[in-house]
């Protein structure tokens, strides 16, 4: 094969990874240049070529493990993962050398639709004739990245942009439990109706504010352990009154169903209750936010890392979400870029240096949209807001209104002693050759506490043979 290493992960359009997961025999290299791109997690999947879990530790795994530790991977951030439940959702899934090169393809299935999430990416290494091609279709889109040949086999490299299947209920449970959930939640006074592929769950509190959510059901029932809508409890604590919109996978709502739902609402005078009405939602649930919102004209809208659209003749540069591509984004809440124009006001919470979500807040043109730029924090801006501690608080003013752009920034300074924020900063001035600054900037991250990434990577700009040093570094 031609390409290895970052070279090949060049090719997976990633954004920020915080966690990689790696099977069989290969593909080291791509995970130690992720784990020093990003500073990871690194989950190694231990399964023999069965696909069944190791009991002890197998020689590979502990190799694997080895060869991190000699590059300077933290030990911390790496761990073996040698039990089904245990498996994590990952952005990066590397099976090169393993299952469908090498090694039969079908064992993979249930732990490939563990791994993955929406914004994934998958490299495999395919041997020709293994039955690995139409398998991961299965899964999604799929790219040749290389060809070449090893051992005498033929040998493609590919990626794979997944669809993630609905999440299996849990033990004991059946696909209709959600219902019986949802319609406890409601109560006598509120209600939950549902589609095919779709529900909606209201549930009644103060009639001053309404809060209506979007989330994805796979993820509330199989992967939260009170099998809630997202921020469910959070909004109870407010005291506000909620309305919950789950997708059954992903789907971006884009179902006639939903619509209609929407067109009753607002035609039964049902958000006209409530004295204020705000639409939130993050990625997915932030394209639906802003979409949505036309139902109710005057409403507020907070989305983060929101898609305007996934229709190819308005965004063909979108190279994401091959799973809704053929969906219909057409009609009056298809676009959420001009739905949203007759919302009261939009605030969006984006991270300008990824260039897709740029491009799709770009197209947020109306004079009630609030830029709330969030740099080098990545597509999941949530989940780095949470860990720097500071997410509940700018939801809470964003959903209640009190959220000024002066308000964000000053909470976003904790973004200093943000690891990963730091991290960026510092790989972005050695990687435009600003060295005396990369030096600077780890020598005052270092005087403050430890960031190991950094530390390590200043040994290497000062090793004899490293990057020259900048006039006054």
């Amino acid at each position: 094969m031609t390409a290895a290493g970052p070279d090949l992960l060049a090719g997976l359009d990633l954004g920020p990874v915080a966690r990689v997961a790696l099977l069989g025999e290969g593909g080291l290299a791509e995970v130690l240049a992720a784990a020093q791109r990003w500073d990871c997690a690194v989950d190694l999947i231990d399964l023999d070529r069965k696909g069944a879990f190791a009991a002890v530790e197998s020689p590979r795994a502990a190799a694997q493990r080895a060869a991190l530790l000699a590059a300077g991977i933290d030990p911390a951030r790496i761990a073996r993962i040698a039990r089904m439940q245990d498996l994590r959702p990952a952005d990066l899934i590397v099976n090169l050398q393993g299952f469908g090169d090498g090694a039969r393809i079908a064992p993979l299935a249930p732990v490939l639709a563990a791994l993955i999430h929406a914004d994934s990416r998958v490299l495999a290494g395919i041997r020709k004739g293994s039955g690995a091609f139409p398998f991961y279709k299965e899964f999604g889109r799929v790219t040749v990245l290389a060809r070449g040949t090893r051992d005498g086999h033929e040998v493609t490299r590919i990626r794979l942009d997944p669809h993630p299947p609905a999440a299996a209920p849990a033990p004991g449970e059946t696909p209709d439990d959600w219902g019986d959930i949802a319609r406890s939640l409601a109560g006598p006074e509120g209600f939950f109706t549902q589609g095919a592929g779709h529900s909606f769950l209201f549930v009644p509190r103060d009639r001053r504010v309404l809060v209506v959510t979007f989330d994805n059901l796979d993820i509330a029932m199989g992967k939260r352990a009170d099998r809630r809508p997202w921020g469910f409890d959070f909004i109870a604590k407010q005291g506000w009154s909620m309305l919950g919109v789950m997708a059954g996978g992903w789907t971006w709502y884009r179902d006639p169903w939903v619509w209609a739902e929407f067109d009753r609402l607002r035609d039964t005078g049902f958000f006209a209750r409530f004295d204020r009405v705000v639409f939130y939602g993050a990625s997915m649930g932030g394209y639906a936010a802003a979409a949505f919102s036309a139902a109710c004209p005057g409403a507020d809208v907070v989305a983060i890392s929101p898609q305007s659209t996934l229709d190819k003749a308005l965004v063909p540069w979108e190279t994401r979400y091959s799973t809704a591509w053929g969906r219909d984004f057409s009609g009056p809440y298809g676009d959420a870029a001009r739905a949203s124009g007759a919302a009261r006001q939009v605030t969006i919470l984006y991270d300008p240096y990824e260039p897709l979500d740029r491009r799709h807040v770009d197209r947020f043109t109306g004079a009630n949209v609030v830029r709330l730029r969030a740099p080098l924090m990545g597509h999941r801006l949530g989940s780095s807001l949470s860990q720097m501690g500071i997410l509940t608080p700018i939801i809470l003013g964003a959903l209640d209104g009190s959220l000024t752009p002066a308000a964000f920034y000053r909470a976003l300074r904790a973004r200093r002693s943000f690891p990963r924020y730091q991290r960026e900063l510092f790989q972005r001035a050695v990687a435009r050759g600003h060295t005396g600054l990369a030096r600077r900037l780890g020598r005052w991250v270092l005087t403050r506490g430890d960031n190991r990434a950094i530390r390590l990577a200043l040994q290497k700009l000062d090793a004899p043979g490293g990057p020259a040093r900048a006039q006054g570094a």
